[in-house]
């Protein structure tokens, strides 16, 4: 009950006081420590993640990915850079698309961060020629405040999330972005189905199960909801997992991407 409250209350705080520099009111580092952190990372082999493309069929194209990782996965923090979520949402979305007989995909992301996953999955849509779609993605910071990222882009100017992912313009015009915390937020859209969802929010147990619960009403067998951060630096996602798995009514399978970051894919089933 106490956490319970403190999610509350937390989400109360976001949505009346947000953070108005959440990565920091300075440039972090300089060009060239970003561009060393990104060759190192992009250089790094991933088998599990190369075993999902194989077994999907479907493979998103490495320089697009490491360009878009360059400008808004290669930060400044003490843990390694790791984007193969990316390369997971995409394959499993092309996917999902071809195995599923429909014309128009709802997605929902919690947690857009600098807008990596969201443009990744635009990309999935745009790559098949049958369908089209909409990303609704949630985030407490706000798409038009200028700020730095802690990004190569900050070496720049001070810019808004928009203006950060101006370079893919025609995977911006599938998504829409909202602000705020998503207890609050879920209120106010409106979806018939979501046929797709990646949750990368708060990462506590209340917070995560509320958003897959409403997300889950939503849906239909055989759609698909991707949890990042399946570790034991996060037991509430450890916790929930546990509780889904025992629910039956979807399906899980953990992917890691290493021994410390895992990636839990929930299929419904009933």
């Amino acid at each position: 009950m106490i956490d319970y409250l403190k999610s509350i209350m937390r989400d109360m705080k976001n949505y009346l006081f947000p953070k108005k520099n959440p990565f920091g009111e300075t440039i972090l580092a300089s060009k060239e420590d970003y561009l060393s952190i990104f060759n190192e990372a992009k250089n790094i082999k991933y088998a599990d993640i190369d075993k999902l493309e194989n077994e999907t069929g479907f493979k998103v194209e490495k320089n697009w990915l490491d360009e878009l990782a360059l400008h808004t996965q290669v930060v400044i923090k003490e843990s390694p850079i790791n984007y193969q979520h990316g390369r997971v949402l995409y394959s499993k979305l092309r996917k999902y698309i071809q195995n599923d007989n429909i014309k128009h995909i709802n997605i929902l992301e919690v947690g857009t961060a600098r807008g990596f996953s969201s443009i990744c999955m635009s990309k999935a849509i745009n790559d098949d020629v049958n369908i089209n779609g909409k990303i609704n993605t949630i985030d407490i910071i706000p798409n038009d405040q200028k700020i730095y990222w802690n990004c190569i882009d900050d070496l720049e100017s001070k810019k808004t999330r928009k203006e950060l992912l101006k370079s893919w313009q025609k995977e911006l015009n599938n998504i829409s972005f909202f602000t705020g915390p998503s207890s609050f937020v879920l209120k106010k859209i409106r979806f018939n189905r979501i046929h797709f969802a990646y949750i990368d929010g708060m990462h506590d147990y209340f917070s995560t199960k509320k958003e897959f619960t409403y997300i889950s009403n939503k849906q239909l067998i055989g759609d698909l909801i991707i949890f990042d951060d399946y570790s034991n630096s996060f037991p509430g996602i450890i916790k929930l997992i546990d509780q889904i798995k025992n629910d039956k009514s979807y399906e899980i399978t953990i992917i890691s991407s290493s021994k410390d970051r895992a990636y839990a894919i929930a299929k419904k089933i009933i």
